[in-house]
């Protein structure tokens, strides 16, 4: 995943994921060049899922097997 803001660009690779309290906490994969962690709470989970129920997503989800392959085709090729 892909993290652009007006501070940082950086690649996300999801590591562990916990519970602490009433939060979510993803830490990002320990081999990460920049460490870093994602809280979120029940009000930012309820409104991604509300973003995800849409035409578009659930259009790339359906067809993620199929994009996925395709990655790993290109990146066999990279190398």
């Amino acid at each position: 995943m892909k993290v652009a803001s007006k501070l940082v660009k950086m690649d996300f690779v999801i590591g562990k994921i916990e519970r602490k309290d009433q939060y979510l906490i993803i830490h990002s994969h320990p081999e990460s060049t920049m460490p870093a962690k994602v809280r979120i709470d029940a009000i930012d989970l309820w409104s991604f899922i509300r973003a995800m129920l849409n035409w578009p997503v659930i259009s790339y989800i359906l067809t993620s097997p199929v994009l996925y392959r395709k990655a790993k085709a290109e990146q066999k090729k990279k190398q």
